[in-house]
């Protein structure tokens, strides 16, 4: 079970870098980002989830792997729906 779950996680952060670089021509496209903001969407995407994955780590710590496990993957599904929606680029 433990190991579906980590591999069901590595899935998810897999998926979610191929969807960000794929979704960078659409971004330049609908959204009107320039050369530099697509940069800077791929940089503020790597040091979240850098800062969130050290989060993560000492959440998982003080409350257990399976419920830091658990927040983590909904927390990625709310910001994913909310990035999904978005109509143009914030300044």
């Amino acid at each position: 079970m433990v190991l579906a779950v980590v591999c069901l996680c590595q899935l998810v952060v897999v998926l979610d870098i191929s969807v960000v670089n794929v979704a960078l021509p659409s971004l330049r496209a609908d959204l009107g980002f320039s050369p530099s903001g697509l940069q800077w969407a791929v940089n503020a995407y790597t040091v979240t989830f850098g800062g969130l994955l050290v989060l993560g780590g000492r959440l998982a710590d003080l409350g257990g792997q399976g419920r830091a496990a658990i927040a983590g993957l909904g927390l990625f599904a709310l910001t994913s729906l909310l990035g999904g929606l978005a109509q143009n680029q914030v300044s």
